[in-house]
């Protein structure tokens, strides 16, 4: 696994809030009051405002938002659906491909691929067989995997397998494919991801890509605000935080050119 997702997944918002609540109920218990006390109060405000209160769809919604349901030409080139969704522990447990929460951007682009039957469906992503690991054991060999389950004509199926983020899969994509002006590509990601995803493809100098959105989260509930579940709000909160901090980074390294890309 990717160094850079083992750190988020230790060090995640929800696992600091978390961790943050038992360390100062630690601290309290030993009589370290003044850094205990001050430790619970932070990370319980912090649950409270992002796994009670709506503050984890405030940081999603905008990001969801930002790209509309495009209105797609008659006439589509290709569609590029980014890996991502899927989860290769359990598909290797299980024996069969596995999707986790974003898996929605499979079902649109599956939808594409019908109503457009002559255009091409690329996946990108990391390799499909990687030494030590099943076939199972790789976004792209579940994507594979999948698609070929779905019946999907193996004939129409590219296979980007350079990529390991989402500037990687603009940049390999365009090399792979060489896109023409005037031709109409398709990228399909999840709706949270999908800003990140377009700086990336203009800065990786595209004629401009289709976005087509998939798998929104932050749905509105109670008073249009959001649900008042705890650990789902808090996986929201890792989701949202995590593209936030993706477009800072990528604008502040130069892979991209634009912070927070308009349609």
């Amino acid at each position: 696994m990717n160094s850079r997702y083992v750190f988020w997944f230790l060090l995640s918002p929800s696992q600091l809030l978390l961790l943050g609540l038992l360390a100062g109920a630690l601290l309290l218990a030993i009589g370290r009051r003044g850094t205990g006390r001050v430790l619970t109060v932070l990370s319980a405000t912090g649950v409270l405002v992002f796994g009670i209160l709506p503050g984890s769809v405030f940081l999603a919604r905008p990001l969801e938002a930002r790209f509309p349901q495009p209105e797609l030409p008659s006439e589509v080139t290709g569609i590029i659906l980014l890996t991502g969704a899927e989860e290769t522990v359990a598909s290797e447990v299980s024996g069969t491909p596995q999707v986790g929460v974003q898996g929605q951007r499979y079902i649109t682009a599956l939808g594409l691929a019908a109503r457009h039957p002559g255009a091409r469906i690329v996946v990108s992503g990391g390799p499909i067989d990687e030494r030590g690991k099943a076939p199972l054991g790789t976004q792209s060999g579940v994507a594979r995997a999948l698609l070929e389950s779905l019946g999907l004509d193996g004939d129409r199926v590219w296979f980007e397998q350079q990529s390991r983020d989402t500037c990687d899969n603009a940049a390999n994509t365009k090399s792979l494919l060489r896109p023409k002006a005037g031709e109409a590509w398709v990228v399909v990601t999840s709706a949270m991801h999908m800003p990140r995803t377009v700086a990336c493809f203009r800065a990786a100098g595209w004629p401009e890509v289709i976005a087509q959105p998939a798998g929104y989260q932050a749905a509105p509930g109670l008073h249009g605000v959001g649900t008042f579940r705890i650990v789902s709000n808090l996986a929201l909160l890792d989701l949202a935080l995590h593209e936030w901090l993706g477009l800072a980074y990528y604008r502040w390294t130069g892979r991209t050119t634009q912070f927070y890309p308009s349609p």
